[in-house]
């Protein structure tokens, strides 16, 4: 393929459509980091670190963009030994995304060896790292190939050297962590509908979280072995790290929206009599009492912790039935 065959309108315009796309992504990302801060002002001082090196990166990210869209369009306008090549900063803004997901997917994968059993920790502990740490090598190697190949006519030479191992990565481990998130919280349902509802509800956000960029991550990788240049792969890949950043600060923010739906449960109190039939007796009671309640201490299930005591207390009562269908005592 030759740069006579390239067309604006395909090529860089593609590229410059995905970048307007990944600014308002990243407004949005920015707003919710303004959110967390005004949110969650007495979260541990790491987190807070963690939360502004994403939004650091992401904004790194946008200056490698910009730079590059502009070079492109601009300073290449009427210019076509400028277009053949690609710019150090369109690389560096990939190898910018990769450790965006990175960093996310480590935090999950911390999240998710908190949560597992203690015989069973370090097994699916080692599984998640081994896909999170492949995704990212494949990730630097491709991005060293895009280096070394330089020119965008040579591009497609690394799609099974290093690309396809990439994306295949990329979804490999994002399915894992969101599968191993909903059988570990699946696993400590109980018998009690308000914890259910609360896991449920967490439940709900590990299969987002893990939907959007999964199916992104798979359009890139198909994009790019099917069309004949690599713009449409870039200007989709522009958008991938912001959709990480997102799904991190988002699943922070969610916080508060668990506490409401634990506050409209709490102190909820369920009595279970046992009542005989057809005469007055005497028997045991149990007041099961279910509380669940916010620990500021311990972050469980992303900043949650699900808490349930149940007391019991053994009573003598006497209980009758009336009859005609009136309440019995």
């Amino acid at each position: 393929m030759s740069m006579e065959a390239f067309h604006i309108s395909n090529t860089f315009g593609v590229m410059l459509i995905g970048a307007l796309i990944t600014m308002s992504i990243y407004g949005i990302t920015t707003l919710q980091v303004y959110f967390y801060y005004m949110s969650y002002p007495k979260d541990e001082w790491w987190m807070k670190w963690l939360v502004g090196a994403i939004w650091t990166l992401d904004t790194i990210h946008v200056i490698l963009m910009c730079h590059c869209i502009h070079y492109y369009l601009i300073r290449g306008f009427g210019n076509p030994a400028l277009l053949s090549d690609g710019l150090w900063s369109l690389y560096a803004s990939m190898a910018a995304n990769v450790l965006i997901a990175f960093i996310v997917q480590c935090y999950f994968s911390i999240r998710i060896h908190k949560l597992s059993p203690v015989n069973h920790r370090w097994w699916i502990s080692s599984g998640i790292v081994f896909t999170v740490v492949a995704h990212l090598c494949f990730g630097m190697e491709t991005v060293a190939y895009l280096f070394i190949k330089k020119q965008f006519v040579h591009l497609k030479d690394i799609t099974l050297v290093s690309a396809m191992p990439f994306g295949v990565a990329a979804v490999l481990s994002d399915i894992v962590i969101a599968l191993a998130l909903c059988i570990l919280l699946h696993s400590n349902r109980s018998e009690f509908e308000e914890t259910n509802h609360i896991i449920n509800k967490l439940i709900v956000y590990a299969i987002n979280r893990c939907i959007l960029t999964t199916a992104v991550a798979i359009v890139e990788v198909v994009v790019f072995s099917v069309t004949p240049n690599p713009f449409y792969t870039f200007a989709i890949d522009f958008a991938i790290g912001k959709l990480y950043a997102n799904s991190f600060i988002a699943a922070l923010n969610s916080r508060a929206a668990i506490r409401d739906s634990l506050v409209a449960y709490h102190s909820t109190e369920i009595s279970t009599n046992f009542v005989a039939t057809g005469i007055a007796t005497e028997h045991d009671h149990s007041d099961m009492q279910v509380r669940s309640r916010d620990s500021a201490r311990d972050n469980r299930f992303r900043g949650v912790d699900l808490e349930i005591d149940v007391e019991s207390k053994q009573t003598r009562t006497s209980s009758t039935v009336r009859k005609g269908g009136q309440s019995w005592s």
